[in-house]
């Protein structure tokens, strides 16, 4: 039996700012490197795999039974598409003109449209905003949420844990021998980049999602789940570094499935909070506050630090580029309030308080023809 659930997750919504900026860090490195991270550099693209599960877990926790597919790709649509498509116009001259990059419009066109992670071409699936790829995969995990929740929902615990297990068992071996199957260039584009590998993520979140729907506990702290990810970040980033080749390429391949499994036991440590009613720090206004502009930050993030190395140039590896960190961040954050509040917040609302009418209008019509 499925477990009455607050419908807010705040300290989701929390720790969804620190997945957007270590996005933000990983694409600072490029601007200005800082020495102690520097084997890490990686890290922070992960945090993609982050916002992969959590879609697949939020989007399955307030899912309604009574729902159709059509309300719920209009919601979708005005949650991500208006503000992509400032953000892409914003991002045009610094990807392109500031960078005498020419302008593929075919490419940016299918950016625009969300189509643009299908096609394994680095220029065409990192067009228009480079950031904007996760947002094609995203529209074809919408496109399947609405056909695999249910049945997920529907199975009980044990059952969700076979399914899951098979799930990684299929990610890992992709991972493990696609290699041997494809050019570097299509392994580069599939592992990283494209829905069809990227969509078990999201899977792994709507399963998650169904356990705790099915009373499943979690009995990890965020504490103790974050330094899990720390520690596998230490292991992938510098210890494997001195693996013998084999072992280096395995830890490589596991990557693929043990950082979504601890992303995912990050993200049920934090809901378990809510569900429980218990303190989190993750809750504080400030951080929902810094969740709630996480979108924004993420898709203009990227814009801001090249903007920075067309206008001055890359800075050289110091300690004090901390000091250049803290100030991208703060423009960034400060940016991606001003675009929550005056594009990404009204137009969504905007946009659902229409479909609401339009629906009380059919109602209306129903009613009247009977």
């Amino acid at each position: 039996m499925q477990r009455a659930s607050p419908s807010r997750l705040d300290s989701l919504t929390g720790l969804r700012f620190f997945a957007a900026w270590m996005v933000l860090v990983h694409h600072f490195a490029n601007f200005a490197g800082l020495p102690g991270l520097w084997r890490y550099q990686g890290f922070g693209a992960t945090g993609v795999t982050f916002f992969f599960v959590l879609s697949g877990f939020v989007l399955t926790w307030s899912f309604v039974p009574g729902d159709t597919p059509p309300r719920f790709y209009w919601r979708r649509f005005a949650r991500i598409w208006p503000l992509h498509a400032v953000t892409t116009v914003l991002a045009l001259p610094v990807f392109y003109s500031m960078r005498d990059v020419p302008y593929d419009w075919t490419a940016i066109g299918l950016s625009f449209l969300l189509l643009h992670a299908w096609v394994p071409t680095v220029t065409t699936y990192f067009a228009g905003n480079p950031a904007s790829w996760t947002l094609s995969c995203e529209m074809f995990f919408y496109a399947l949420h609405p056909f695999i929740v249910r049945p997920s929902l529907a199975l009980r615990p044990p059952a969700l844990a076979v399914a899951t297990a098979v799930l990684l068992a299929l990610v890992f071996s992709v991972a493990r021998w696609s290699p041997d199957w494809f050019s570097l260039r299509i392994v580069g584009w599939l592992l990283y980049v494209s829905p069809l590998f990227r969509v078990g993520e999201f899977v792994l979140g709507i399963g998650l999602a169904a356990a705790l729907k099915r009373g499943f506990r979690v009995r990890l702290g965020v504490i103790p789940a974050a330094l899990l990810v720390a520690a596998w970040f230490h292991v992938h980033y510098q210890l494997s570094a001195d693996f013998p080749a084999e072992l280096q390429k395995l830890t490589s391949q596991a990557t693929y499935v043990v950082l979504p499994v601890l992303y995912a036991a990050l993200i049920a440590a934090a809901a378990q909070l809510d569900v429980d009613g218990a303190r989190s720090w993750l809750r504080a206004k400030p951080l929902v506050l810094l969740g709630q502009w996480s979108y924004a930050l993420y898709l203009v993030h990227a814009t801001i630090i090249y903007a920075l190395i067309d206008w001055i140039g890359v800075r050289g590896n110091s300690d004090w580029n901390v000091l250049w960190l803290l100030g991208v961040s703060s423009v960034s954050i400060a940016v991606s309030a001003g675009l929550y509040y005056v594009v990404e917040h009204p137009i969504e609302q905007r946009l659902r308080a229409w479909q609401r009418l339009r629906t009380v209008a059919v109602a209306s019509e129903a009613v009247e023809q009977t």
